[in-house]
């Protein structure tokens, strides 16, 4: 392929037109509503609950010792963060902080 032709591609779709202000705040209120998906709100007891309920659940499966140890190491790491996570929500900031976990 030449280089002029490469450039100047023929199948290349050239789109051109003209936006009127009204059109393009149109799309731009459009775009910010599709991004706008919000994730639900999850407490630390519905978290622990879960982790829970994953035990029960793993504990009525048919696995292999081996299997068993590594879900349950597992868990226990991920019940432990959830854990830590909830202390430190309840445990009061000094000013400074706060500020410096806001920004």
């Amino acid at each position: 392929m030449d280089l002029e032709e490469y450039i100047n591609y023929s199948e290349e779709k050239n789109i051109s037109r003209i936006l009127n202000p009204e059109t393009a705040e149109d799309n731009e209120e459009g775009d910010k509503e599709d991004d706008s998906i919000e994730l639900p709100q999850v407490s630390h007891k519905e978290a622990s609950d879960a982790i829970h309920l994953l035990k029960l659940y793993l504990m009525q499966q048919d696995l292999s010792n081996v299997a068993h140890t590594e879900h349950d190491t597992a868990l226990l790491k991920l019940s432990g963060l959830v854990r830590k996570l909830q202390n430190a929500s309840f445990k009061q900031l000094t000013i400074e902080t706060f500020f410096k976990s806001a920004m």
